[in-house]
């Protein structure tokens, strides 16, 4: 290696380690304030590697404070809006591609248009409506309300990897006897499958994470999401950092390991859609 490229190695590497020390300081600083004792949480100058850490924070989040109610009740609204969501989706991409192939375009176009419209606009009409059906403090409620905000970009996200899906295997497997809805589900599906993760990825993010929709959709403190619980958390004259940092390493974990279970699959998505263009 000659001297010149031995030196821009060195370079990049460089700036890539600054990047990644800076991308991952804020959350060491979460986990290391969330195992340190409170009376160590404002000592100055601060300490980046505590002598003293424990669990306590932990403990008490779990035991003393319902962020164990509110993780299940992110975790039920998150899975139930992925769910209802992919498999919209997937209809909706799927007729659009076969069924309707000249409208798709048009509709998906409609339908990233309404992403445009802020959220804070549909407030009120979500909580009447809600309030109208029955559903305000019940699970149904949120999934309804995060899935409608996720189906455009999942339509238009899946309508690619459908469109990139030859036509010639829908009518091979029609010539085997199979109909549309076997064809979807034993064919299709399959081979779209690092769309459908991506998809599935995208909308448990936007259910896991959402505030706005959860505060004013679940007034009654049992349903409280982790969002919602974790701001609740922070009192008018006291706040318990290590509590507080605590819980949002608890709503952070289940991001992190859906990353990690699912990086091969979203890699693919991502490159897939390159390739398509």
């Amino acid at each position: 290696m000659t001297p010149p490229s031995a030196l821009r190695t060195v370079v990049l590497w460089a700036v890539a380690l600054v990047a990644l020390a800076v991308t991952l300081f804020p959350f060491y600083w979460m986990l290391n304030t969330s195992l340190k004792p409170a009376t160590e949480v404002f000592a100055s100058p601060p300490t980046f590697v505590s002598a003293h850490w424990s669990l306590d924070a932990y403990r008490t989040v779990l035991t003393d404070r319902p962020v164990g109610r509110y993780f299940v009740n992110s975790l039920v609204v998150a899975l139930g809006t992925t769910a209802l969501s992919v498999l919209l989706a997937a209809l909706a991409a799927y007729g659009l591609t076969r069924f309707f192939p000249r409208g798709a375009t048009p509709f998906v176009l409609f339908l990233l248009f309404t992403k445009m419209l802020p959220e804070t606009l549909l407030i009120i009409p979500y909580f009447r409506l809600m309030s109208d059906l029955g559903l305000l403090n019940t699970y149904w409620a949120l999934v309804l309300a995060y899935s409608s905000f996720a189906l455009p970009f999942s339509v238009w996200m899946l309508v690619g990897f459908f469109r990139g899906i030859p036509r010639e295997i829908d009518e091979a497997a029609t010539i085997d006897g199979a109909g549309a809805w076997t064809t979807f589900v034993r064919v299709i599906l399959p081979l779209a499958r690092p769309g459908l993760v991506a998809v599935a990825l995208f909308t448990f993010l936007i259910a896991w994470n959402s505030y706005v929709w959860a505060l004013v959709l679940t007034t009654d403190a049992s349903m409280y999401v982790l969002s919602v619980g974790i701001a609740n958390m922070v009192g008018e004259y006291r706040v318990q950092w290590n509590e507080l940092m605590a819980a949002a390493v608890i709503a952070a974990l289940p991001v992190m390991v859906l990353y990690a279970l699912l990086e091969r699959h979203l890699v693919s998505a991502i490159t897939a859609g390159a390739v398509k263009g």
